[in-house]
């Protein structure tokens, strides 16, 4: 690159030393001509030295390896980046985007033949970008992004240290990117992100984090990558992976209805991938959307993702359990086998119990009880409500499991059928009353029912407040909810109640959703 740049050089000097002599001895017009050509050919010089010198250049090679890796093909996607970095050796967005590539490949398939070549490129990568074109607002961006992921894995991988080391160095980059170029809107995306993340953090990690001076803002955070999206959403390739942060940033928040409500504004044009179908269905299952999550899931094709996709079979197997269907244990099954990485494993043990407890199967719903109890680890949010399942001092009604898997995935018609036969009387076990009335509350609510529904919740904040289940907390995170358009004072009060009932073996969006509340209502 460098030697073509010399070349252009000193084709410009032998232009110039060869018609010097005709701007002495020619006429005034063969001198405005020959002005005019040499001018051309100085400007061209000028472009074409740019372009060379263009060192983090989003090319259409780089475009079309985004959406290669947002649908999952990330064989080609790896090939189209090593056809640009031969083409442009010294375009180092695509050494970026290879360790991008390389760092999903990672999520998606955490091993340990994985890890090392990712940490052998990640190195490997590094060496060819530091120092180069340094007072490029991408330099500092894209080696933060790169630390940070790095610093992720090693956390994951078990070396916790250099993981923490190395990701708050990355983090400190990238705002310090920001410093310099406070509107550079590659280093504002992954500012977004993080914003969002350190603002959801659970107690148990928010505090270690807190020892760093480090905090969020989530607010902040979304706006931020709202502003991203509206500026990429006419590139390729950059505009679905925008989308699939912004995605991943209600996911985070723990706002999935709304994150449910900006995909469904995105141009469809946009959202036609693999990753982003994905996404997509997850948060339409986690906001109630059940059956649209199951279309979003049918438009997966296995056959054009060439790695092993296991979070096909989690997404699928919950789904599938809400409404109740056979097959969700096949797929359920399928993620343990096909998985064996610590993350949601608790979470799809106790899944498949539920699944074996309502088909009749009391010997297999015992076994995945005690798998949960056993595999996996408590970081995530969804292990963590699954450890406070299996540690439940009873045996959930199956009846009663059924009617809620069927109510959160808003088959109501379904629900009601159950409920309204649930055999009630003043013999009932104690939490089996509890949550028959929940549900039953939660589906006057959504009925329109209002005044029944409160007088439920009221109910089983009074029967369930000295009891060790999540009940009561619940029903009175749905009363500040309710209250939250009709009385802002009594709204203040539930989510007081809500919180001093919460447990931190409860399920964790109650805190979390009690606590945003009573923020939003103080505002």
């Amino acid at each position: 690159m460098h030697k073509i740049r010399n070349l252009i050089f000193v084709l410009h000097l032998n232009i110039a030393k060869r018609y010097s002599d005709l701007f002495t001895f020619g006429t005034l017009k063969n001198k405005q001509m020959l002005r005019r050509i040499i001018l051309f050919i100085f400007i061209f010089g000028l472009l074409f030295n740019q372009q060379i010198h263009a060192e983090y250049v989003l090319s259409e090679n780089c475009k079309l390896a985004y959406e290669q890796l947002m649908d999952l093909k990330i064989s080609s996607a790896r090939e189209t980046l090593q056809q640009e970095i031969k083409q442009n050796p010294e375009n180092y967005y695509a050494y970026y985007l290879d360790h991008y590539v390389d760092a999903f490949d990672l999520m998606i398939n955490t091993t340990e033949d994985r890890y090392l070549r990712f940490v052998d490129n990640y190195e490997k990568r590094r060496e060819i970008m530091d120092d180069k074109d340094m007072d490029s607002p991408y330099y500092l961006a894209f080696e933060g992004e790169m630390q940070l992921y790095m610093g992720m894995f090693n956390i994951i991988m078990g070396d916790r240290f250099s993981g923490v080391r190395r990701a708050y160095g990355g983090y400190k980059k990238i705002y310090k990117n920001l410093d310099n170029y406070p509107d550079f809107q590659p280093s504002l995306k992954i500012s977004s992100l993080l914003d969002i993340a350190l603002s959801n953090l659970p107690p148990f990690i928010l505090w270690a984090v807190g020892a760093f001076g480090i905090s969020g803002d989530a607010e902040k955070g979304l706006q931020d990558l709202n502003t991203y999206f509206d500026e990429t959403k006419n590139i390729s390739g950059l505009n679905a992976d925008a989308a699939l942060f912004l995605i991943l940033a209600y996911k985070l928040d723990k706002d999935p209805q709304k994150g449910y409500e900006a995909y469904s504004k995105i141009d469809s044009t946009i959202l036609d991938y693999t990753l982003l179908d994905y996404f997509y269905a997850n948060v339409a299952y986690r906001s109630g959307h059940n059956a649209h999550a199951e279309e979003l899931m049918k438009k997966i094709d296995l056959d054009i993702i060439d790695i092993p996709f296991h979070p096909y079979h989690y997404m699928t197997g919950k789904i599938l359990l809400r409404k109740l269907d056979p097959q969700a244990g096949y797929h359920l099954k399928k993620y343990l086998d096909m998985y064996h990485a610590n993350d949601y494993r608790k979470e799809i043990n106790y899944k498949l119990a539920s699944f074996y407890l309502i088909n009749g199967n009391k010997i297999k719903f015992e076994l995945y009880k005690e798998l949960t109890c056993e595999e996996g680890d408590k970081v995530t949010e969804r292990n963590r409500e699954a450890m406070y399942d299996c540690q439940l001092d009873y045996i959930p009604d199956p009846e009663l499991v059924k009617a809620k898997l069927l109510l959160d995935g808003s088959y109501s018609d379904r629900f009601y059928k159950i409920i309204e036969k649930y055999p009630i009387n003043q013999n009932t076990f104690l939490p089996y009353l509890l949550e028959y009335k929940l549900l039953l509350a939660r589906y006057n609510l959504q009925s329109g029912k209002i005044t029944e529904s409160k007088a439920l919740f009221e109910e089983v904040v009074d029967e369930g407040n000295d009891e060790d289940y999540y009940f009561a907390a619940e029903a009175a995170m749905y009363l500040g909810k309710i209250y939250e358009k009709q009385n802002k004072s009594l709204a203040i009060k539930y989510y007081d109640i809500a919180i001093d009932l919460y447990d931190s073996d409860y399920y964790e969006y109650i805190d979390y959703r009690s606590k945003k509340a009573l923020k939003r209502l103080e505002n």
